[in-house]
This record gives C-alpha cells, structure tokens and sequence, in this order.
C-alpha cells in the first residue's frame, strides 16, 4: 500500500514538472495573451478577475507596516478608477512592448502577464519619493 501511494505522488510529481513546462512555453503565453485580450473586450472572465487581484495584492504591499521600508510599488491619482478592463489594458500594453522579454521566463502564463502589469503599473503611474518636493500650484 505505501509502495502505491509513493507511485501515485511520484507520477503526480512529474505530472506537474511537465505541465508547468508546457505551459511555461512561449506559444501558450501568446495564447494566454490573446485570451485576455478577449475577455477585456468582453468585460468579464477569470483572466481580468486574476489581474484585478494581482494589482489589489501589488496595492497592499504599500500599506504601512511594522516592516520599515515598505512602500507603494505604483502609485495612481487618487481619482483614478481602474478596474479589470483597465489592469488587462496596461498588461497587455506592458507585455506587447517587451514581448521578448516575457518570452524567456518559464513561468505559467498568467504569472508572467501579472509581472507585466506590475511593470506596466510602476511606469504608468511612479511613486514619488518623499524626498521630492510637491509641485507648486
């Protein structure tokens, strides 16, 4: 019985080795591209929700903690609404300019484009230093 259970994580193990590398591939995140192109279209699907909590998550890390240093990672205007449609735009504008870049990680697919929207993210919308003076009305 435990020479069975042993058998079944192993191939579970190499089950998975081989499916992150075929999704790690560079046609699939092309595919996986033109899926979230799609649905930003359309206005819904779970690329646009998993995008929506990837820059939630990037939000989060600059709340004040009792970790010193930590800081907002992009900083929008106030006023600014971004929702699903928005975050799959900046990704998709991200990954298009620097699409060579993302084809050489081997990571899942949509984890590359959340890297692409952080990227996206940090260059739309910079954080000001503190030590930079506020502009003068």
């Amino acid at each position: 019985m435990k020479q069975i259970i042993c058998s079944v994580f192993a191939v579970a193990g190499f089950g998975l080795f081989v499916a992150n590398a075929v999704w790690a591939q560079p046609s699939n995140l092309e595919k996986a591209a033109h899926m979230l192109d799609q649905q930003s279209r359309a206005g819904k699907g779970e690329f646009l929700t998993y995008l929506t909590g990837a820059a939630a998550a990037y939000r989060w890390i600059g709340v004040k903690s009792d970790i010193e240093g930590s800081g907002s990672v992009y900083c929008p205007p106030q006023e600014m609404k971004l929702d699903g449609r928005g975050y799959a735009k900046i990704a998709l504008e991200e990954y298009q300019r620097r699409k060579g870049d993302y084809a050489g990680l081997h990571e899942f697919p949509l984890n590359v484009l959340a890297l692409a929207l952080l990227r996206g993210l940090q260059e739309r919308f910079p954080c000001r230093s503190e030590a930079q003076p506020l502009p003068r009305s």
